[in-house]
């Protein structure tokens, strides 16, 4: 059996972590499809975190039910409507609180722990198979976190366009200020933050404070509540955040730091309640990796592991990954170490440490990405991980293991009988070197079968361009491999995971060294006797789609490419795309619509150069995608039909930038087939030698 676009609906992805007060149990949200109501559904289910606790410890873990071991029944929704999702136990351990759109909103709900000793004083409703909603407040619930035993933080985003009772789509919306678009949102005006306290006890809520600003993360430690803000409404091109902390009798709160850049994550260590934040180092520049910082309480902030360089990001590709925002920094109960994620070489890596002493201790092993994890209890730590030949499965790390060789332990089974079934071909790591001597890493994906002959490849460009193909489950991948093409996934300049140097080779390069260097990989593989030089295709979506324009205009190397969710005009992204006033004149350099900048943006436009291109090439695009608007893919596409090239256009109603990895189910699906069928349509020996362009 191979991989085919189908199989997304198979498989059931283990995310949000948490992990008990004593380290003995796992609650994790499990999410899959819903065939009928074409969304993703998640429940809630309980796993033993004990020594062999693995395999031999599940029930039907193996099955295509997927059925989780310790499968917690009263917190399971698979037969409701509804996701259950980002649970959070109780510091007590005795209830796990969790996010549901159960009554059509998003609310936080409360459930005993199925599997800790009741308190003798619990109330009577306090018991197994008890799920209950918590305060009756407006808006969408978006963060939350425990602030002791009985009480629960949370902040709650409203839109000021729809108040209490009322409906107002489809109403005119004034804009007058400079950041009013937001890829993956599909309204201009910006929500409205609230911070609330929950009572477990009696169900009720009390607001707390209005910032002025949207809340981006949130944190407890020492009963106080801390949280990162921007400001809404903001002319300010990147105008970064503050990280404020209050206490429920204080409701005004104190700035304790202001930084430059986003708040991508926000902690705090467990013995001393220092706060710890995630952010870059300069603000929306995408060639500066996020670090940790250590919040001196003063205004002032250091960066945490001073002598490693970590980028402390998830920044491997992967499209097989649960919703919902991941974490990247969560403390160590009893000490004031820290778990984290940083992105190395081709793995998104589980690290340990404490921030203000030497250097980090890698927990998860070599060739697995990370993709979410736990807050470290009982000297173990649960995350979530995915390889090349097997979807993200739940494990758990033992923070100080009795020997080096100690590996952590697989928890969860839910994708064994997929595997077994569809058996996902390797990825191995190549070494390329650059026109001008730079040593590049790239994956290769060998379709099953082949032999050793020269065959078909698809060279797959990532996209960021701060992003790396590395050790993730990669479907698209696996689905071109066994329809029989190789596949090439190449890390060229500026591709995470080589430290803070690299990463900047690429700015002002795009439609320049970055070009070379993808050539460089093709001229590789046809070297080594991997392509058919008659058969190299070429794709790639965001900054990879605007390699793919770029590399057509200047080579007809390539029998076919597919261009996804694109750039094709420099200039008009300037002003279309939810970043292009910042990030995107960082990357070229600092160039500008208002000098002669704006020369070099119109001259490293593909749309610029479109008479050069001969390729067949299928344009992909989401209707509402705000980061590469559909414009982009609009202009090429009628450049193209107005010179007679072969060109093909397919857009996704509702979409935004994520459609590859978060979109629709069976749009993605849809997608997937969509590009399988282009290069079969002109792949030289399946069709015979026919020029079906």
């Amino acid at each position: 059996m191979t991989a085919r676009p189908e199989d997304l609906s198979a498989l059931r992805l283990v995310g949000s972590p948490t992990l008990s007060p004593d380290g003995t149990r796992i609650t994790a949200a499990v999410q899959g499809i819903d065939p009928q109501s074409l969304t993703y559904r998640s429940s809630l289910c309980s796993f033993a975190a004990g020594e062999g606790s693995g395999a031999d410890s599940c029930t039907d873990a193996g099955s295509d039910s997927g059925a989780a071991p310790h499968q917690t029944a009263e917190l399971e929704s698979a037969s409701g409507q509804w996701s259950d999702t980002a649970p959070q136990y109780a510091p007590d351990g005795a209830h796990v609180a969790f996010l549901s759109n159960r009554d059509g909103r998003r609310r936080v709900y409360v459930a005993a722990d199925a599997d800790a000793d009741a308190d003798a004083d619990a109330d009577a409703d306090d018991v197994v198979g008890v799920v209950r909603p918590l305060g009756a407040v407006d808006g969408q619930a978006v963060l939350f976190a425990w602030l002791d035993e009985r009480r629960i933080a949370v902040v709650v985003e409203r839109d000021p366009a729809e108040p209490a009772g009322a409906s107002r789509a489809g109403s005119p919306v004034t804009i007058d200020w400079l950041r009013y678009k937001s890829d993956g949102r599909r309204a201009f005006v910006e929500p409205v933050s609230t911070l609330w306290l929950l009572d477990i006890e009696d169900g009720g809520a009390r607001l707390l404070h209005r910032p002025e600003g949207r809340v981006t993360c949130l944190a407890v430690a020492n009963e106080a509540i801390g949280y990162a803000v921007e400001p809404r409404h903001c002319d300010i091109p990147a105008p970064g955040a503050e990280v404020r902390v209050l206490t429920p009798g204080d409701a005004q709160g104190r700035l304790i730091w202001r930084s430059a850049a986003r708040v991508d994550a926000l902690t705090a260590t467990d013995a001393s309640a220092q706060w710890v934040a995630v952010a870059g180092t300069a603000p929306d520049h995408s060639a500066a990796p996020p670090r940790i910082w250590l919040l001196d309480g003063d205004g002032s902030a250091r960066i945490a592991f001073p002598d490693a360089d970590v980028a402390c990001e998830r920044a491997v590709i992967g499209d097989c990954r649960p919703s919902g925002k991941p974490a990247l920094v969560k403390p160590v109960a009893g000490t004031d170490d820290i778990v984290f994620l940083a992105t190395t070489g081709e793995d998104v890596a589980l690290f340990a440490g404490n921030p203000q002493e030497g250097e980090p201790r890698r927990l998860s092993p070599l060739g697995c990405t990370v993709t979410d994890f736990s807050e470290a209890r009982g000297g173990r730590v649960a995350f979530c991980a995915e390889e090349p030949k097997r979807p993200v499965e739940l494990r758990v790390a033992t923070l100080h293991p009795a020997s080096e060789s100690a590996a952590p332990e697989r928890i969860s089974r839910f994708c064994d009988a997929w595997v077994d079934r569809v058996r996902p071909v390797p990825a191995r790591s190549v070494t390329v070197t650059a026109s001008d001597g730079l040593e590049l890493s790239g994956l290769l994906y060998r379709a099953p079968g082949s032999g050793s002959r020269p065959g078909p490849v698809v060279v797959r460009v990532h996209g960021g361009p701060h992003l790396a193909a590395g050790t993730s489950f990669d479907l698209e991948a696996q689905i071109l491999a066994q329809a029989g093409y190789h596949v090439l996934s190449p890390n060229i300049r500026g591709s995470a995971g080589r430290g803070s140097g690299f990463r900047e080779l690429s700015v002002g390069e795009w439609g320049g060294r970055d070009y070379t260097d993808l050539m460089s990989f093709v001229d590789w593989a046809v070297a080594e006797g991997i392509a058919d030089p008659g058969r190299l295709y070429l794709t790639g979506g965001s900054y990879g789609g605007y390699l793919v324009n770029w590399a057509l205009t200047r080579t007809d190397r390539f029998r076919a490419a597919v261009s996804e969710r694109s750039v094709s005009n420099l200039l008009s992204k300037y002003g279309t795309s939810d970043n292009g006033f910042t990030v995107n004149r960082h990357e070229m350099g600092g160039a500008d619509l208002f000098d002669e900048g704006a020369f070099l943006l119109l001259e490293r436009s593909p749309l610029r150069h479109a008479p050069a291109i001969t390729t067949p090439l299928l344009l992909i695009h989401g209707e509402d995608d705000y980061r590469c608007p559909i414009e982009q893919s609009e202009q090429l596409f009628v450049a193209l039909r107005r010179l007679g090239r072969p060109v093909r256009f397919v857009r996704f109603p509702g979409e935004s930038h994520t459609l590859a990895t978060a979109g629709r189910p069976d749009r993605r699906i849809a997608r997937l087939g969509l590009i399988v069928s282009w290069l079969d349509e002109h792949d030289a020996e399946k069709n015979q030698g026919s020029d079906p362009a």
